[in-house]
């Protein structure tokens, strides 16, 4: 039988440390910076005590990841990414899983929450365990011009990652970061890193990024919890005369005020990446992660041409299976007609703009064919 293996000794311990890291960090952190100040959700909900999962609860979740069994679990399928295809394109995106993204636009390569090892954890090697192919390894990426990272979550921003595009060829990237969160890069990677505020704005050349409110959380340890600023980017471009959006939500729950917020102050969207997994146990998880029906709701709430899922498939972050935001989207969208929030497998790229000759289409949520994880454990 095949296994995904971690080290016993240790490493659920390990795994348990890393695992409240993740998503709600308590015990670790890879700074020593005391926080200089605390950031706060945008949309107050009442009903959100401030109570998140347990300790036992990542007991639990260490135990299924040392005792899973690889050829029984269903994750998303991956696909190879055609670089050089993909430079072609005006306006395109690519999903490397989970909350990674590779963007072409306008000449620039933009990477989105690059987290692109094995694990997804403070510790190399522990922590979740990637299930998924990546479609391309780091080595083999272009030379990033421009870093968006949505907040300092271990599975949205990997220091491995970081400092692997910070000694790329030509120099390191430009990295936008949520406000408070420079200092980690100063301290960590040795590069700058330039702040954003909520729906604060820079450009590079004709490309426009703009940094927008998520409902979530941030912190790498017990130190500095909610120390840097969270939230979602809108990367705008225009095209052959046309001006055309991008929305990533980053991690976020569902405040319906906020989605609409944010289709009031920019506009449009033609393409919204938004998290559909890391949703059970539901009492506790929806003040942090939506699921696939809220993913929907937003959708409809954001007014978006396209959506398609991401935030699943790769790490196991909730007591849902790897697939099963796969099979719950596509009742949601059978139940609320949401034809135009798909799924693409990993490594699939999508125009940002319909009908533009996309190298990939956006499939129906049912159309996703599932694929094993013990694939992922084989050379590519």
């Amino acid at each position: 039988m095949t296994r995904r293996s971690l080290p016993f000794a240790g490493g659920a311990a390990v795994w348990l440390c890393s695992g409240l890291l993740v998503a709600y960090p308590t015990a670790l952190n890879d700074t020593e910076q005391l926080p200089m100040q605390t950031f706060t959700n945008p949309y107050v909900l009442p009903e959100d005590t401030g109570a998140r999962v347990s300790a036992s609860y990542f007991l639990r979740r260490a135990w299924v990841q040392i005792t899973r069994d690889v050829s029984r679990t269903e994750v998303p399928p991956t696909v190879p990414l055609d670089i050089e295809a993909m430079a072609e394109r005006p306006f395109a995106v690519a999903w490397l899983g989970h909350a990674a993204m590779l963007m072409r636009v306008n000449g620039l390569w933009v990477l989105l929450d690059p987290v692109l090892t094995s694990t997804a954890g403070p510790v190399a090697g522990f922590g979740p365990a990637r299930l998924t192919s990546l479609p391309v390894a780091l080595e083999g990426l272009p030379h990033i011009d421009v870093v968006l990272t949505s907040h300092d979550h271990y599975d949205h921003l990997d220091l491995p990652s970081v400092r692997h595009l910070a000694r790329q060829e030509g120099g390191p990237p430009r990295f936008f970061v949520g406000q408070g969160l420079q200092s980690w890069f100063e301290d960590q990677v040795q590069v700058q890193a330039q702040p954003f505020g909520w729906w604060q704005t820079a450009t590079v050349g004709t490309v426009t990024f703009r940094f927008v409110p998520a409902q979530h959380s941030s912190g790498r340890g017990p130190r500095n919890r909610n120390s840097t600023l969270w939230g979602g980017w809108v990367v705008e471009n225009e095209v052959a005369g046309s001006l055309q959006r991008f929305y990533f939500a980053g991690d976020t729950s569902y405040v319906q005020a906020m989605f609409q917020d944010i289709r009031q102050r920019i506009g449009p969207i033609d393409l919204a990446a938004l998290p559909i997994g890391a949703y059970q146990p539901r009492a506790l998880m929806r003040f942090e992660h939506m699921d696939p029906d809220d993913a929907v709701r937003a959708h409809e709430d954001l007014g978006a041409a396209r959506s398609f899922g991401v935030h699943w498939g790769t790490f196991q972050l909730g007591d849902e299976e790897p697939f099963a935001p796969a099979r719950d989207l596509a009742t949601v969208t059978k139940r609320r007609g949401g034809d135009q929030f798909g799924l693409v497998p990993i490594g699939a790229v999508l125009d940002v703009a319909p009908g533009s000759g996309a190298s990939s289409i956006l499939l129906a949520p049912s159309a996703l064919m599932a694929a094993s994880a013990s694939d992922a454990q084989r050379p590519r």
